[in-house]
């Protein structure tokens, strides 16, 4: 679940909505493939990712049940992955703050992309009690999840390419000085998914607002707000040389 805490909500649920529109549309160019395998190749890339929007909090679910040894479920949580690390970017970028908790749990749907149950409430209670400034915390069932795909014993090459992207999610994610887990956003892995749609054109307006939010809340010495994004900045600093950033 991912809360926007200041305005532009209908841009950002617009973007959010034109990336899983365009994702769940996608068919990939068979061209190239031999005849004989590409009805397999064409399986690897599924995708199934719902979304919806409930006042100001965008919800981005993954059905994980599968039939194909975790391929389509696992090529969900890649989207989900990229589309909060690069839309989270685009709207620092922008000056509009957003947190995001990400997990596993139990969920029903309700209709055709609304969904209810615990894994609402474990992602609300990351976006909302952990993450404390703009970033995506990542919770420990999601973790175990991607551990328990890279490890499943398959012979089947969509339970090899479900294993390989698993072990690719979890190189997205890092960990806090505190120990929590947080999509890196801001890493090699991000940069290299992004195809150089995010740059560092895109991240240095981010890194310049989150400074001047630190600055800001030092000078009116909030000392919550300011060690947060004083924490949120090392962060940005650690990753410059990532995106050629002086």
């Amino acid at each position: 679940m991912m809360k926007i805490s200041v305005g532009r909500v209908l841009t950002i649920r617009d973007t959010f909505k034109n990336y899983f529109d365009s994702t769940n549309s996608y068919t990939p160019n068979l061209d190239l493939v031999h005849p004989e395998h590409r009805e397999e190749f064409a399986a690897s890339q599924k995708t199934d990712v719902n979304f919806s929007c409930i006042s100001d909090s965008v919800i981005i679910a993954v059905p994980l049940t599968s039939n194909d040894d975790n391929c389509t479920a696992i090529n969900g949580v890649f989207s989900a992955f990229i589309a909060t690390c690069g839309i989270g970017l685009m709207s620092l970028s922008a000056q509009v703050a957003m947190r995001a908790g990400l997990d596993v749990g139990i969920a029903t749907q309700i209709d055709d992309n609304e969904i209810y149950g615990p894994a609402l409430e474990r992602a609300f209670y990351l976006e909302s009690k952990l993450a404390e400034y703009p970033r995506f915390i990542v919770g420990n069932e999601l973790i175990n999840y991607l551990r328990w795909v890279e490890c499943q014993k398959s012979t089947k090459k969509l339970g090899q390419v479900a294993k390989g992207l698993a072990k690719y999610c979890s190189g997205m994610i890092t960990q806090d000085s505190v120990g929590r887990y947080m999509l890196d956003f801001l890493g090699d892995r991000m940069k290299e998914s992004s195809h150089g749609v995010i740059n560092g054109k895109l991240v240095k307006p981010a890194l310049d607002f989150v400074k001047s939010q630190y600055e800001k809340y030092s000078k009116e010495e909030n000392e919550k707000l300011a060690s947060r994004y004083f924490r949120l900045l090392l962060y940005f600093y650690s990753r410059k040389g990532v995106w050629g950033l002086k």
